[in-house]
């Protein structure tokens, strides 16, 4: 074996070896997932009572809550030495509190992604985005499946939660106002405006 190729084989050995170590760190190409909303309920002579416990700041933990700004930053941790990670621009988005520190949120969107912003920015105005769906959904008049179409809402729509009965939610988009499963939004928790 001349020295070349012996050297070609070598190298060849060497990046195997260094790809097969940072096999444990790569990222696999995957679909965002949609996270899990956490919750905490239980039954209370044969109701739905929520046990969430009360934050810093005397709310319940975890809520959802809004973006009341036009441009919102997250960052790593509860401080503004801390990194930016992005920045929401998206008025009344829903997004889930799930830590209080002094007067930043620990956030959770839709799609799962975490980070810290500043309570100012937050609205407890309640709002829902239509979940990912092939298709568009029906928005219904009553709270029914045979209810008459209002309109077709597309998912990644934002409407004002007005309030639910049992499975469904009666929420507002522009100048509509309807029924939707609540199974296809997010931003409501499953205990809520049940009696």
């Amino acid at each position: 074996m001349t020295r070349p190729v012996f050297l070609r084989l070598c190298l060849g050995l060497s990046l195997l070896l260094f790809m097969a170590a940072l096999a444990p760190f790569s990222i696999s190409a995957q679909a965002p997932r949609e996270p899990q909303t956490s919750y905490q309920a239980s039954y209370k002579n044969g109701a739905l009572q929520d046990t969430r416990p009360l934050g810093a700041s005397g709310l319940a933990l975890p809520r959802f809550v809004s973006i009341k700004s036009d441009a919102a930053n997250v960052r790593r941790g509860p401080g503004p030495d801390f990194p930016l990670l992005w920045q929401y621009q998206r008025r009344n988005l829903p997004l889930e509190i799930i830590a209080e520190y002094n007067d930043w949120r620990q956030i959770r969107d839709h799609q799962g992604g975490e980070g810290w912003m500043k309570a100012p920015l937050l609205s407890g105005t309640r709002t829902v985005i239509v979940r990912r769906s092939a298709h568009a959904v029906t928005l219904r008049a009553t709270p029914d499946a045979t209810g008459g179409v209002v309109a077709l809402v597309q998912p990644g729509v934002i409407g004002t939660l007005d309030m639910c009965k049992g499975d469904w939610c009666e929420i507002e988009v522009d100048s509509y106002d309807g029924w939707l499963p609540r199974d296809q939004i997010w931003g409501v928790y499953p205990f809520e405006f049940k009696k």
